[in-house]
């Protein structure tokens, strides 16, 4: 019984060695020097970016914003300190998209901040659990996290949905249908 369970421990672990090879896989290069998934390291670096540019935009709205709201309950300053920032975040994050050949990449950077996200508030799920420090810290969340991913996710969605084309087929010319290949 003990040997029949190591079996299945062992065969655990090399499926988990296998999923792990084959997604660090994507971000090695080839023989040639070239990166074997450009697109997966080219949005990633682009969406540690834009967390950049999201953290900066609210770092200034919050320093440029704070006095002139003062006079405002918290809750209405902090609704328009969030919502400057994220719609300043986002034109800043889906400006790249124009200058882009390729419309995918600032989408895709916008979905690894979505997974980021995700990521953060199951962590904090699990080492907090239903707790006031969770619900303190989905406070935060609900202010600093949520309008800007969801801002940036859904204008960088309707630009790749607009500007997307789908890929054209190049078909073979009628002559090359009759002549055998080996």
């Amino acid at each position: 019984m003990g040997k029949r369970e190591a079996l299945t421990e062992k065969e655990k672990q090399a499926r988990r060695r296998d999923r792990s090879e084959s997604f660090w896989s994507a971000f090695r290069f080839t023989e040639n020097g070239k990166p074997k998934s450009s697109l997966i390291i080219y949005t990633f670096s682009l969406s540690v970016l834009f967390a950049a540019a999201y953290f900066l935009c609210y770092e200034g709205t919050i320093r440029l914003l704070t006095k002139p709201l003062s006079s405002l309950p918290a809750w209405g300053s902090n609704l328009i300190i969030a919502l400057t920032a994220s719609a300043a975040g986002t034109a800043l994050c889906c400006l790249p998209h124009f200058f882009f050949r390729d419309k995918r990449l600032v989408f895709f950077g916008h979905l690894w901040l979505c997974a980021y996200a995700l990521a953060i508030l199951v962590i904090m799920l699990i080492l907090l659990g239903f707790t006031e420090g969770f619900v303190s810290f989905l406070t935060f969340f609900a202010w600093f996290v949520i309008p800007p991913v969801t801002a940036g996710a859904a204008a960088s969605f309707l630009l790749y949905r607009r500007d997307a084309a789908p890929e054209v087929k190049d078909e073979e010319p009628e002559w090359k249908k009759y002549v055998t290949r080996r």
